[in-house]
């Protein structure tokens, strides 16, 4: 199809370059949801068409990254918590023993706890030693030069879906519980230890509570085992509407082009997986962007008509990512009439936000409300996504970026 037929078609279908069109991404939105993990026939037929739609809106060539993906960290994660709960009871059963041996074992249950966050946070995309086990998947991706090209763009949402046995809401409040009742138990036992050391005493009634406690700990933490991974979400909330978006925002702006900012569009896998595809982008091209001029726009998931949550800050400690994308989007959201907010986020939830903040560039998460509740379940389907939210995020989006460019014009 010419870039002529492509501009008729268009317009018969009232989709024009004057602005965002909401009603094209949810289309595509309606084309991907559909189950769509990593290995499963859904991810063939999922690539194929983010690839056509890209090519639909005159891109060419398309990009296509392979890269090796697995399971090995979600798995491992799940494993962790068993050790991690064994451990605590070992700690709470050492205190009624010898304060050096509980000593001891704080040191281990440390050592554990940080094994864990390393995990979740490894900027490596660790595979199995079974080939077998491995999987090989692609980020599919196009670019958009400008004039000047003073400024980067990259807008990214992954492609890939997948079904858990608690939803992402239950999933995030276990690992988060599990998480801070540990280090808080652990500094306890630590004061505990250091004062029975000085002054030997012993309080049974103390002794038990604490046991008790480390006993309904072990409880929460061990429950993320029976989080498994499956094949059985549609995944249009998450994140079948942030392609849609992002594609029709190269739609966009392939008949609206900028002078000054260059624009690349990423459709990632294996986000459910390991965050995978922004791992593999990231160390691949890293050094094609300048750090005071690339910005990365990480959209996941999105379409729901409330709230919109806005993350340029996450992590123990805190890791902030980028005050001035944060202060962009607030005063475009004021301007705009939508509502946002900034959030803070600990940990028990990933994206492909995460790994690009760790090479030090600026970049923010965006996500809407509300559906929380029922991602990675067979509800998260096209009821959760509705076109005027995805028209928020596109207006959102294109006004930021309009802010950025007449910076760059002075």
């Amino acid at each position: 199809m010419s870039v002529e037929e492509l501009e008729n078609k268009m317009e018969d279908n009232h989709i024009t370059s004057k602005i965002p069109n909401e009603d094209n991404a949810y289309r595509i939105t309606e084309r991907l949801a559909f189950p769509r993990l990593v290995g499963s026939e859904g991810e063939k037929r999922a690539r194929e068409i983010v690839s056509d739609e890209f090519k639909k809106v005159g891109y060419n060539p398309i990009y296509k990254d392979d890269f090796e993906t697995s399971f090995y960290i979600w798995n491992a994660v799940r494993y962790a918590f068993i050790p991690m709960g064994i451990c605590l009871i070992l700690l709470a059963l050492s205190f009624f023993i010898n304060s050096w041996l509980t000593l001891g074992l704080i040191v281990l249950n440390l050592y554990i706890c940080t094994k864990i966050l390393g995990l979740a946070t490894t900027r490596e995309i660790k595979l199995f030693g079974d080939e077998e086990k491995n999987f090989t998947t692609q980020n599919i991706y196009t670019d958009l030069k400008s004039k000047n090209s003073k400024a980067k763009v990259i807008f990214i949402g992954h492609w890939d879906s997948k079904s858990q046995t608690f939803p992402s809401s239950l999933r995030i409040i276990l690992f988060m519980v599990a998480l801070f009742s540990f280090i808080v138990i652990i500094l306890l036992y630590l004061i505990l230890s250091i004062i029975q050391l000085i002054f030997t005493f012993n309080n049974l009634i103390l002794n038990n509570m604490m046991l008790y406690s480390c006993a309904a700990i072990s409880i929460i933490s061990n429950l993320n085992y029976f989080n498994k991974t499956g094949n059985k979400s549609p995944g249009a909330y998450d994140n079948a509407a942030a392609v849609g978006v992002i594609i029709e925002l190269a739609r966009y702006y392939k008949h609206s082009p900028l002078d000054n900012i260059d624009f690349i569009f990423l459709s990632t896998s294996s986000e459910e997986l390991n965050l995978g595809g922004a791992k593999h982008f990231i160390q691949n091209h890293k050094k094609e962007f300048e750090r005071n001029s690339a910005y990365f726009i990480n959209l996941d998931p999105i379409g729901g008509n409330e709230l919109i949550r806005l993350i340029t800050s996450y992590g123990i400690p805190r890791k902030s990512s980028s005050k001035k994308l944060k202060d962009l989007f607030l005063n475009s959201a004021s301007e705009l009439d939508i509502r946002i907010k900034d959030v803070y986020l600990p940990t028990g939830a990933w994206s492909d936000y995460m790994p690009i903040v760790q090479e030090g560039f600026e970049a923010c998460w965006l996500g809407s409300q509300p559906g929380l509740k029922y991602v990675h379940t067979k509800k998260d389907n096209l009821d959760l996504v509705s076109k005027q939210g995805i028209k928020n995020i596109l207006l959102l989006c294109v006004d930021v970026i309009k802010k950025l460019e007449n910076e760059y014009n002075k």
